[in-house]
Formats: structure tokens, sequence, C-alpha cells
């Protein structure tokens, strides 16, 4: 029988929420760590990455499978607990209430924050902890009844949501939510572990993942707020062009990388920490008057950042 361990688990359920709403500046301090706050959090964010996370492992898929079921999490989350994806009130949509608002969605709004979820609530949060985990990755963290237990939470913040959201969308907009966070799931079960063959290549070093990361982050919120503020081109042609940014990205990680067979953990970290630093260096600057608070979150987890880098570093080679 597998040993089952628990403490990356607690450890997912914790910083999935720290970096979903906190470093993002989505729950900045005085509201994240308010107790009933945090409970809410950690069960739609640490719930969610847990069963994300545990699903991939037990299925053997990989990452390219991860990315589909955190998709599935933020469609889930966004279209279907708060439903900020139909709701033109939603208090942090600002000029995406009115562009690329069509037949009562949000479309941009959509595609904006189904890639950050994916990105930075499922697949980040998950990287981290395996990283700080290494021996322990590839196994399952939670037993058969811990993983239903997380099922139990993340499906209680339906209700959680219903309750604290007014809005409701019509039956078929949520049918049809429902149904594409299904189909993501099914395609995250079907596709191989492995897409690509793995290639034989020299790997950057573990800068450039970082500013690939820095600065994709950037340039993509800053063309989605920039081009939604501005009206600077029609919706579609932003949709079309923030996927043709994402595919890029991908692309440069899967060829410095050898398709994901080739770097370590000195990699993973600066990829995952690039886009961490992005909020952790913006943040600041656009929430630091009001909530002084927030310039501490950024320097501490700028220095924890730095430590773990640290340790990674001097781990065997072997290990990483």
């Amino acid at each position: 029988m597998k040993r089952l361990y628990i403490f990356p688990a607690l450890a997912l359920f914790v910083i999935a929420p720290t970096v979903g709403e906190l470093l993002s500046g989505s729950s900045p301090p005085p509201e994240f760590f308010n107790p009933i706050n945090f409970i809410i959090l950690a069960l739609l964010y640490g719930c969610g990455a847990i069963i994300c996370r545990e699903l991939v492992t037990r299925w053997h898929k990989g990452w390219a499978s991860l990315l589909l079921l955190g998709i599935a999490y933020g469609i889930y989350k966004e279209g279907l607990v708060v439903r900020s994806f139909f709701d033109p009130n939603w208090p942090d949509l600002g000029s995406l209430a009115s562009y690329g608002r069509v037949a009562g969605v949000n479309w941009v709004w959509v595609e904006h924050l189904t890639h950050y979820h994916a990105l930075i609530s499922i697949a980040a949060s998950v990287a981290l902890v395996e990283i700080i985990y290494p021996d322990r990755r590839g196994q399952p963290w939670v037993s058969q009844m811990g993983l239903v237990v997380n099922w139990i939470g993340f499906v209680l913040m339906l209700l959680i949501g219903y309750g604290l959201t007014p809005y409701q969308p019509s039956l078929f907009a949520i049918y049809v939510t429902l149904l594409v966070v299904l189909g993501f799931g099914l395609a995250a079960y079907l596709l191989p572990a492995r897409i690509i063959p793995p290639r034989q290549v020299s790997v950057p070093r573990p800068w450039r993942f970082w500013l690939l990361s820095l600065s994709g982050m950037f340039i993509y919120f800053f063309t989605v707020y920039i081009a939604s503020d501005k009206n600077i081109m029609p919706f579609p042609a932003l949709t079309i062009l923030l996927v043709l940014i994402d595919i890029l990205a991908l692309w440069l990680v899967m060829r410095w990388s050898g398709n994901g067979t080739a770097w370590d953990d000195r990699h993973r970290l600066a990829l995952t920490s690039g886009a961490l630093t992005f909020f952790l260096l913006f943040i600041p600057l656009v929430l630091g008057q009001k909530i002084p608070s927030v310039y501490a979150v950024s320097i501490i987890s700028l220095i924890l950042l730095l430590l773990l880098a640290r340790s990674v570093y001097r781990r065997p080679l072997s290990t990483i």
C-alpha cells in the first residue's frame, strides 16, 4: 500500500488561496486574514487545487491535464460559484463590464479570469508545493476519504456562493457553464500523459524562464486593460490576440525545456516566480496608498521565494 502524505496537501490548502487571492490583490490583507473569509477562500481555492492535483496524479497524467483542470476550475469558480462571468456589476470588472459583453456574458473577462485561475490559482500553486516537497511528487497527498472531504468542501462553495452573490444568470447559462466544466474535466482525463515527444536541448538558465513569465504576465494584463479602457480594438480581436500570446509563451517554454523533460525545479521555480513577481511588484503600486499592508505582503513573499530558490539550488541535481 502506498504511503499517503497529508502535509503537502495542507500546504497546498493554504498556498492556493494565498497565491490566488492575497498576492494578486483580489483579497487585500485585512480581508484575506479575516477568519471567515479565509475559510471560504481556502474551501474554494485550497480544495480546488488539491482536487486538481490529486486527479492528475491518480490518473497518471501530466501538466497539460493539470492546465485543463485549471481551466475547468476557473470556469467553475467564476461561472458557477461567484458568477462574475455574467454579472455586469461585478466590482472588479471596470471597463470590462461593457467592453466584450454580449448576450449577457462578459467574454473578455471570461478569457482573462480563466487564464488567471488555470496558470496562477492552480498550476502555480501546485508547482510551488511540489517544489517544496520534491520527494513526494507523483504521489497521492490525501486518502480516498480525504479526497471526498475536499470534494464536499469544494461543492459546498456552490451553496455559499449563491448566498453571497445576488446576481442570478439564466438557467441556460448555468447549464452550459456546467457542461463546459465537465467537458474540460473529461478532456483532462482523456489527454495522454505526454502529448509531445521529449527533445534533447541545452536548457537556458533559469533567469530566462523568470523573465519570460514576468514579461508575459505583464503583456497579458496590460493588453487586456489598455484595450478595454481605450477601446483600441474590437473585443473579438483582443480575445484572439490573448490566445496568441499564450501560444507563444507556451511554445517558448516547451522549446526551452525540451518539451518539459530536460528542465528541473530551478527552471520551474523561476517560471512560477516570474508570474508571481508581476503581482508582487504591481499590486503595491495600485493598492499601496490605500492599503499599506500590501507592501509587507509583497516583501515577505519575495523573501520567501528567494529562500525557496536558495534551498532548491542547494539540492543535489539528482533530486531536482
